[in-house]
Parts: structure tokens; C-alpha cells; sequence
């Protein structure tokens, strides 16, 4: 039966004006400060389907060219929780891209963060803080998410920055053969499948599906060949993997395609690995017993400066370096299926927030992709994702409808010059 309910803030935002089926948080009772806005996309816009988008018919998808069961709405995690600053202006393309894809977001409610909360995180005196202002908020703005994770109850959440771009075959295909291979890679059998799509959460407490990159080693000191090479790989807990999806090794961000090749990786082919040294925290999925090591012991919301680690993706990753005694078990999966979408110098969360503090600049490995970007209209290691803007409706249904039915379901890049899979 249809209720009905004023809008919501996210049809608002989106353009939509027909009533919508009210769905039910993971938890009903969360402290204000971790207050959640449900966006659960796939049911809110207009009815379109009156049950989640987990229950699609094999009519609904069996015209998929690649013939695998799609992800469910959380891809195979409890939950989705992106990090969304107050007033983000990436916000209404997030929920397009999820309502596109039917995906279930649940958007925690961020705080406002003001001069108070950044001199409290920092050593002082501040001059000698390592952390610009930028990545104390991002930091903190992370613990949020972590701990809204934490109240759902949930077993395993996936954390997402708000400028991530994804592939539209993502759902349909690239995820469901990636937690195949992780419950070979932790020893899940049949039986506990459809209950852990990634292998049952004792086996590993964090997975890296989006970064920068896992260079294996420290950057600075060089990435792929020359410096890596197929022992690398080998001394490593790993799977390769086929994957229809994979770009050509001349699409692939450089200093991704230059570390396949060092490691002899066939074309056409993902890894997933142990991390080594995995670089950014664009998406990653935690257990419950991970979140809390990371507010706690991994990331406190403070600055220790005997670990110099002044920005949360290298805590993060210093928790999870598998070769100097990391305390999280993590996994990189290579290339990464998030990726934030390509900004200039200073249009980031992190160099926004900053300000006039410190001078905004592109990482080098940002750089380096950057003229590849730009020839291909795409988003690093990304094949089929949003940055052309081809993908979006804004407000459109009939062309969201079009999207899903023709584009996502089936799997087919429909852009103008392809329409390939």
C-alpha cells in the first residue's frame, strides 16, 4: 500500500515530485550526532519499484550481457555510508549516480566543523602540526560515518567519499565477481555465501575497493617498472582474476598499468591482494570490529606526532601496511572499482576546507593521470562511469528510467561513438 508522506530531502534535491515507498533505517534509535537521513534512492523515486532493488526479476536483469546474478542494493555489505560534508555541492550527483545504479545509501548527518574542533585534534603549539585543516575535518568527518556504521548494528559497512566515481556495470558485474573471488581467498564456502557475498567477516577487517593506488612501497621511491616485480606479488597473499570489464593497459592510469606490467599481470585482469601500501580512502568497507579499532587505537581523532600520519587515508594505511606490523587485516583490490572524479588544484574537501591555511596543490599521482583523463573523458582506471555527465537525469524519469533499464541492467556503455560492453 502507498503512504504518503511529504518529500524527502533527497527527492527535493533530485528534482521529484510523485510520492514515494517509505523504507525503514537499519536502526530507529541513533544519538543526534550520528542522526541519519535515509537515502535509500532506489524506492524513494516516484515508486517506481515498490520493493528493493535486491529483488530484481531474472526478467529484469537477464538480458545482462555478462549472465552473473547482480550485487544486491548494498553490494554485498550492510550498508553504504557516504561521507557528505554539510552543503556539499557533490551531494545531488552522488544520489543521481546511486539512483541510477540502484544503489541504498544511508547518508549520516555531518557536523559543521569549526576552529575549535581542528585545534583540539592538533599537538600544539599548531605551527607544528602536520595536519592541515582540510584533513583534521575529512578525518573527523570519516569518524562520523564510522560511527553511524557502528550504531546501525550492521556486521559490515562501506564507507564512500562523496566524489567517487563507479562504472555502471559495477552492480551487475564487476562486484559480484569480486566477492568471488574474496570468499575464495578467505576460505568461504557455498553454504555461507549468500550470507557473507565477501567472505565471512573474521576473515579480514578492511577491503580497499577504493584508492589511489596500492604501489606496493612507498611512492617517492618509485612505482611499477624498475621497482616492482612478480616476486613482489608472489610473497603476497593474492588473486588474479579475469574481468570483462578491465581497461586496456593504455587506459589505465599510468602508474596502475606500469605496476601490472611489473608484475606480469595478464590483460583483461584484475588482483585482489593483502595491501601493502595503499594510498587514499575513496571507498573501503569495515567490519564492526575494524570501525572501532579505528576510532579508538588506528585513527584516534587526535594528533599523535611520533606516527606522522597528518592525514587519515595514512593512518589508515600505516594500520593496514602488512609488512611493518599493520594491526588491521586489509585488501586492496587492483585497479580500484572508486575513484574520485578528476578536480582541479584546490576544488577537493580536503584543499576547500583548508582554504587560505596552506596552498592547495594536486598529488602527483592525481597529476600523472590528469591528460589521460581528459582524452578519455573518463575518471582514472574507471571504463563506463559519470565524469562525461552522460549518465545523469536531473529529474528526468523517463531518462532514469532509460538509464537503468537500458544502460545498468543490461550492461552496456551507451555513450555517444560506444555501446559496448
Amino acid at each position: 500500500m502507498m503512504h504518503h508522506h511529504t518529500r524527502s530531502v533527497e527527492e527535493k534535491e533530485l528534482g521529484l515530485r510523485a510520492p514515494w515507498v517509505p523504507v525503514r533505517t537499519s536502526k530507529q534509535n541513533r544519538p543526534s550526532f550520528t542522526r541519519i537521513l535515509s537515502a535509500t534512492l532506489l524506492l524513494f523515486f516516484l515508486g517506481l519499484y515498490a520493493s528493493p532493488a535486491s529483488t530484481w526479476s531474472r526478467e529484469q536483469w537477464q538480458d545482462s550481457i555478462f549472465g552473473v546474478t547482480p550485487a544486491n542494493e548494498t553490494l554485498g555489505f550492510g550498508g553504504i555510508f557516504p561521507v557528505v560534508a554539510v552543503g556539499s555541492p557533490r551531494r545531488k550527483a552522488l544520489l543521481e549516480r546511486a539512483a541510477v545504479t540502484e544503489l541504498n545509501l544511508t547518508i549520516p548527518e555531518q557536523v559543521v566543523w569549526t576552529d575549535e574542533d581542528v585545534r583540539r585534534f592538533r599537538i600544539f603549539p599548531e605551527d607544528k602540526s602536520s595536519a592541515g585543516r582540510g584533513s583534521v575535518t575529512a578525518w573527523l568527518s570519516h569518524h562520523v560515518a564510522l560511527r553511524a556504521f557502528l550504531d546501525s548494528g550492521l556486521e559490515t559497512g562501506l564507507i564512500l567519499e562523496d566524489d567517487v566515481d563507479w562504472d555502471i556495470r559495477l552492480r551487475t558485474y564487476q562486484i559480484p565477481i569480486a566477492q568471488r573471488e574474496a570468499r575464495s581467498l578467505f576460505n568461504t564456502g557455498r553454504r555461507d555465501a549468500g550470507s557473507y557475498p565477501w567472505g565471512r567477516p573474521e576473515g579480514w577487517d578492511l577491503l580497499y575497493l577504493g584508492h589511489c593506488m596500492d604501489s606496493f612501497d612507498d611512492w617517492v621511491k618509485g612505482v611499477g617498472v624498475g621497482h616492482r616485480h612478480p616476486e613482489d606479488l608472489e610473497r603476497t597473499e593474492h588473486r588474479v582474476y579475469r574481468d570483462r570489464t578491465m581497461l586496456a593497459p593504455s587506459d589505465l592510469h599510468p602508474w596502475t598499468a606500469s605496476l601490472f606490467t611489473s608484475f606480469d599481470i595478464p590483460k583483461g585482469h584484475r588482483m585482489l591482494h593483502r595491501s601493502v601500501f595503499p594510498l587514499c580512502t575513496f571507498g573501503y568497507a569495515v567490519t564492526r570490529k575494524a570501525a572501532a579499532k579505528i576510532l579508538t587505537t588506528i585513527a584516534p581523532p587526535m594528533e599523535i606526532p611520533s606516527r606522522q600520519t597528518g592525514a587519515y587515508d595514512v593512518a589508515i594505511l600505516k594500520g593496514c601496511n602488512s609488512e611493518n606490523g599493520g594491526q588491521l587485516r586489509c585488501y586492496s583490490l587492483q585497479p580500484e572499482l572508486f575513484h574520485h572524479m578528476p578536480a582541479k588544484a584546490g576544488d577537493g574537501i580536503v584543499a576547500k576546507a583548508d582554504g587560505n591555511e596552506r596552498k592547495p596543490a594536486l598529488p602527483p599521482l592525481a597529476v600523472a593521470g590528469i591528460p589521460q583523463d581528459m582524452y578519455r573523458n573518463e575518471t582514472s582506471n574507471i571504463g563506463c562511469g559519470f565524469y562525461s555527465g552522460d549518465f545523469y537525469f536531473d529529474g528526468d524519469l523517463e531518462r532514469l528510467e532509460y538509464l537503468r533499464t537500458q544502460v545498468v541492467r543490461p550492461g552496456r556503455c551507451r555513450k555517444p561513438g560506444r555501446d559496448v560492453s
